[in-house]
């Protein structure tokens, strides 16, 4: 701007030095010409920047003012570009930092709430609206109690708010049968003085239905062993009595105290393997293997006790039944199982059928029996630890030769189930491996 103004200057004198007056006018319409021309221009810059300030700082951040004119004009373009760059680096940061915020509170399996004082949601993640089943996603803005309208989350949060101290309860969901533990934390807002509360709620269930199952664990088993310690308690005290002179009765309160013993040593053998196959630890030894092979092996255990009872035990099975791949003790422990609980349920007369079949390249196995059935409030729980279907646990057996033989099956990738009427019989299916090629 300073060279276009030194040469109208330079203009105008020269003009007056050449040709006196007339030189002067001539040499000053020529000069205010040029300042219209010039002003034309520098305002036209001067729009054309002030168009890309605003276009840069509202619009598009991707654009940058063009840093060409005059040096006045250039210098500001290229401060404006340096401002814009380091306000672009920082929103870009803030978003990627929001981005990363948000990644982490959506995987979280916690549900992580932010209420203000008015009990206003200022943000949830999905856990939190999972965890209290709520209809539809809870959005910034709704009330809490659109999460939750449970009276024990609200006072969580109100307690917190009033005291302004951190708040925790155990929280019992009837509706969907969750436990879960809230705790209420006050925080301040930054750029005031109101406050707000940030609820992280932790899901409690697996945990608390793992410990009831550890009570019912201990309990059941303390009941298995103490009846027959109860046995042999009896029985030796029978003996120091007198007993122990007597040949015939000493020798029936020996084999009293054997079969106690042999009941509780088949107890905690049970339990030792069920333990084993909870935790992945037992050894599995597959192998492809005939299943005439191992039906023919369950049967033949059976056989005598069959006859005895009079009971029917026959096979069935499809005429291009396949080798299947499977670890045959466990597998065999599967047959006598089912075959055994078959035949004890089953009256004079019966039939226990073992089948064997394909559908769609799955092999299946099932026992099936026309014994007295399983009352259908049984049937989710039978293969259950410890679960018998007579409350007064009469009946032989530990309790856990159903939930050992669920956990083999699985081991092997397989499934069972159970179907039962109620004065018809019960069947077990369950399915295995097909031999793997050689």
């Amino acid at each position: 701007m300073l060279i276009e103004t030194s040469g109208l200057v330079a203009l105008v004198a020269t003009g007056t030095l050449l040709f006196g007056v007339a030189g002067t006018i001539l040499a000053g319409i020529i000069a205010v010409m040029a300042v219209v021309f010039l002003s034309l221009r520098l305002t036209a810059q001067f729009s054309e920047l002030t168009e890309d300030v605003i276009r840069t700082t509202s619009i598009d951040r991707t654009h940058r003012l063009d840093p060409t004119g005059p040096a006045e004009l250039n210098r500001l373009a290229r401060a404006v570009n340096r401002l814009v760059d380091r306000v672009d680096t920082d929103i870009s940061e803030d978003s990627a930092e929001r981005i990363r915020l948000a990644s982490i509170l959506d995987s979280m399996r916690e549900g992580v709430v932010v209420v203000d004082d008015q009990g206003v949601i200022e943000s949830a993640n999905p856990a939190s609206g999972e965890m209290f089943s709520s209809i539809g996603n809870v959005e910034p803005g709704m009330q809490l109690t659109s999460l939750t309208n449970h009276p024990d989350v609200i006072s969580v949060v109100n307690r917190s708010f009033e005291s302004e101290q951190p708040v925790s309860a155990e929280i019992e969901l009837f509706d969907n049968q969750r436990t879960l533990m809230a705790v209420s934390t006050p925080f301040p807002r930054p750029d005031s003085d109101a406050v707000r509360c940030l609820l992280l709620i932790t899901d409690l269930t697996d945990i608390r239905r793992l410990d009831t199952t550890r009570r019912e664990f201990v309990s059941n088993a303390s009941h298995e062993l103490r009846t027959p310690l109860a046995g042999i308690r009896a029985s030796a005290e029978t003996l120091q009595r007198g007993a122990i002179d007597d040949p015939e009765g000493r020798t029936q309160f020996l084999d009293m105290i054997r079969e106690d013993v042999d009941r509780m040593d088949q107890l905690i053998a049970e339990m030792l393997e069920l333990s084993r196959l909870e935790s992945g630890e037992s050894p599995m030894e597959f192998k492809n293997v005939e299943p005439e092979l191992l039906v023919n092996t369950a049967i033949k255990q059976f056989s005598s006790v069959a006859v005895d009872s009079e009971i029917e035990l026959k096979t069935n099975f499809s005429a291009d039944f396949p080798q299947v791949y499977v670890d045959t003790k466990k597998i065999d422990h599967v047959f006598t199982n089912l075959i055994s609980n078959a035949l004890k349920w089953t009256a004079t007369g019966g039939t226990v059928t073992v089948k064997g079949w394909i559908v769609d390249e799955t092999v299946w196995f099932s026992i099936a029996d026309t014994g007295l059935g399983i009352e259908p409030e049984h049937m989710p729980h039978i293969f259950e630890r410890f679960f018998k279907t007579d409350a007064a646990r009469s009946q032989p057996g530990t309790g856990l030769g159903l939930s050992i033989a669920r956990h083999i099956v699985e081991a092997h990738g397989g499934v069972i189930s159970a179907r039962s009427t109620v004065g018809e019989g019960s069947e077990f299916a369950f399915t295995v491996p097909a031999a793997a090629p050689e």
